[in-house]
C-alpha cells in the first residue's frame, strides 16, 4: 500500500468537500484530469464515476465505484481496471486536518493494465510515480485550501 499525508490548516469539512469532488480532482492531481459521475448520488456508497487520466501523450479512463464513506472522515473508491482502492482519511489536527491518501492494489489488474505497466510507457517505476503523485496532489490541495 502506498500513502502520503499532509496537515492542511482548515477544518475536515472543508477538506471533505475537495476530496469527494471527483469531477474537480484534476485541479490537484498530476495524472487525473477529472471525472464524471455516471450513477447514484455523488460521493455515496455504490455511486459510480468514470475517471479521466493522462501521462504525457497517453490518456485513459477508469471505471470507479465508491465503496466507503464516513462523512468528514473517510472516502474510498475502487478503480476497476487497475484494481486499486483509493482512500482519503481525514483526522482533526489542532485547528486543521491531517489528510492521508492511500492506494492499495486489492486484486490482479486487468490484462491490458498489466501490459501497459510492463511496457513502462507510464514510467519506469510506476509505484514511485504514484507515491510522488499522491504527495503532489495533497500539496496542491493544501495550497488551494489555505489561500
Amino acid at each position: 500500500m502506498d500513502s502520503a499525508s499532509i496537515v492542511i490548516d482548515v477544518p475536515p469539512a472543508r477538506v471533505w468537500d475537495v476530496v469527494t469532488d471527483v469531477e474537480g480532482m484534476g485541479r490537484f492531481s498530476p495524472e487525473n484530469t477529472g471525472a464524471r459521475w455516471t450513477s447514484g448520488t455523488p460521493a455515496a456508497v455504490g455511486s459510480r464515476f468514470v475517471g479521466a487520466n493522462r501521462h504525457g501523450l497517453v490518456r485513459w479512463k477508469t471505471h470507479c465505484t465508491v465503496v466507503d464513506v464516513v462523512p468528514d472522515q473517510r472516502f474510498s473508491f475502487e478503480a476497476d481496471e487497475p484494481k486499486a482502492r483509493w482512500t482519503y482519511h481525514l483526522e482533526p489536527a489542532g485547528s486543521g486536518t491531517l489528510v492521508t491518501e492511500t492506494r492499495e492494489i486489492y486484486a490482479t489488474p486487468v490484462w491490458w493494465v498489466r501490459l501497459v505497466q510492463k511496457s513502462k510507457v507510464l514510467g519506469s517505476n510506476r509505484d514511485r510515480l504514484m507515491q510522488d503523485g499522491m504527495r503532489q496532489t495533497l500539496e496542491r490541495m493544501k495550497v488551494a485550501l489555505e489561500s
